[in-house]
C-alpha cells in the first residue's frame, strides 16, 4: 500500500528544501576553498581576482557532482531528524505507515535528482570543466596538448587502414604540430602497401600537410616532397580528447568517444569506467537515502542517542564512497572488471540497508 497522497508531498517537499539549503551551502564552502587554493598557486596576483573567481566558478560543478551523494545523505538525514524531533515521525508510523511508504518518496525523489544530474547537469559540467582546465593551462603558460612521447592514431579510410605515429605533439592556439611522423597504410586485408616518412605535420581542416616527405613502396624507388598533403577525418577536437580528463566529456559524447578511441587504436578503457560511474550515480544516491533511513528510523524514538546515530549515518555514507573510490582505482588498473569496479559498493551497502530495514519493520 502506498502512502497517502498529502504525505508523500509533505516528504518531497521537506528533502527538496534540505537538498537546496544543503546544496547551497557545500557549493559556497568549496568555491571559498577553490578560490583560496588558485590564489595560493605561483603567478596568480598577476592574473587577477576576477580570472581567480571564474576558475572557481568554472570547477564548482564538477565538484557539485562530486559532492552530490553528500549533499543527498545529509539532506535526507535533515528530513528524517526533523519529523524525529517535531514527533511527526512518531505519528506516521502510530497510522499504520510502514517504514517503505515514507522512505520510498525520497528513494524516488533522489534517483530522479540522479538522472537529472547524469543527462542535464553533467553535460553543464563538462562543459565548464574543459573550460577550466584550458584557461588554468592559460594561466601557466601551458599549451593545451602536449606530448614528447609520442602519438599513436588509427583511421579507415576510403577502403584502407591509416597508421599515424607522431614521435612528439604540441599544440599553439588551434595548431596542431606533429614531429617525426611515419604513417603507415594499410589494405582492408591488413596487407602493408606503403609507409609515408616526415619530419613534421601540421593538421589542418580535412588534411595533414607534410614537411620533409619520404615514401617507401614496395617494388619502387623512394619518393621525396618538400610538401605533400594527406587526407584525413581526424580533427582537433577530436584529438584532444585523448587527452582529456573523462570528467570534460559530456555522459551523452562518451559512446561516441569511445567509439572513436577503438577505431582509432586509443585505449577507451578510463572512459568506459567513467560512463559506467555516471550510469551507478543514481542508484548511488538511492543507497544513502537508504543509510539515512537505518540510522534515523527506529521504533522507539525515545530511546535517544540521536547524535550518535546522525555520526553513523555520516561515517557509514563516507565509507561508502571511500569504497567507490577504491574500486574505482582498482578498475582504472584493469584490476577489476568495469562493470564489478562500478556497481559492487552501492548494491552491497543497497542491500546490507534493506535487510537491516526489513529487520527493524517485521522484527
Amino acid at each position: 500500500m502506498s502512502a497517502p497522497k498529502i504525505l508523500t508531498q509533505y516528504i518531497i517537499k521537506q528533502f527538496l528544501m534540505s537538498f537546496f539549503a544543503v546544496l547551497l551551502t557545500l557549493g559556497s564552502i568549496i568555491l571559498l576553498f577553490d578560490v583560496i587554493e588558485l590564489m595560493k598557486k605561483e603567478s596568480i596576483p598577476s592574473f587577477g581576482f576576477a580570472n581567480v573567481l571564474a576558475l572557481g566558478l568554472l570547477k564548482l560543478p564538477n565538484m557539485l557532482q562530486t559532492v552530490l551523494p553528500f549533499i543527498v545523505l545529509i539532506a535526507s538525514i535533515i528530513v528524517f531528524w526533523r519529523l524525529t524531533k517535531s514527533s511527526e515521525l512518531v505519528i506516521i508510523r502510530s497510522a499504520g505507515q510502514s517504514v517503505w511508504q515514507f522512505v520510498t518518496p525520497l528513494l524516488v525523489t533522489s534517483f530522479i535528482i540522479g538522472v537529472f544530474s547524469v543527462t542535464i547537469f553533467n553535460p553543464f559540467s563538462a562543459a565548464m570543466y574543459a573550460k577550466f582546465q584550458r584557461m588554468d593551462d592559460d594561466r601557466r603558460g601551458q599549451p593545451h596538448i602536449s606530448s614528447s612521447q609520442g602519438l599513436w592514431l588509427r583511421e579507415h579510410r576510403d577502403g584502407k587502414m591509416y597508421v599515424v605515429h607522431a614521435g612528439g605533439i604540441r599544440q599553439e592556439k588551434l595548431e596542431l604540430t606533429l614531429k617525426n611522423v611515419s604513417i603507415l597504410i594499410f589494405s582492408d586485408q591488413n596487407a602493408f602497401l606503403k609507409r609515408i616518412d616526415a619530419q613534421q605535420a601540421k593538421l589542418h581542416d580535412g588534411f595533414f600537410e607534410l614537411g620533409n616527405v619520404r615514401i617507401y613502396e614496395n617494388g619502387k624507388i623512394i619518393e621525396y616532397h618538400d610538401l605533400l598533403k594527406i587526407p584525413t577525418e581526424l580533427t582537433l577536437g577530436k584529438i584532444q580528447e585523448n587527452f582529456a580528463s573523462p570528467e570534460t566529456i559530456s555522459f551523452w559524447d562518451l559512446p561516441e568517444i569511445i567509439q572513436f578511441f577503438e577505431n582509432s587504436g586509443f585505449s577507451a578503457h578510463p572512459h568506459r569506467l567513467h560512463l559506467q560511474s555516471l550510469f551507478v550515480s543514481p542508484f548511488l544516491l538511492m543507497t544513502m537515502i537508504l543509510i539515512a533511513a537505518v540510522f534515523s528510523v527506529d521504533p522507539n524514538q525515545r530511546k535517544g542517542g540521536g547524535a550518535l546515530k546522525i555520526s553513523g549515518a555520516i561515517v557509514s555514507g563516507f565509507l561508502l564512497y571511500f569504497m567507490t573510490r577504491i574500486t574505482y582505482a582498482l578498475g582504472f588498473s584493469t584490476a577489476l572488471p568495469v562493470g564489478f569496479a562500478t556497481w559492487s559498493p552501492p548494491l552491497i551497502f543497497a542491500f546490507i540497508s534493506i535487510a537491516m530495514l526489513l529487520h527493524r519493520e517485521d522484527g
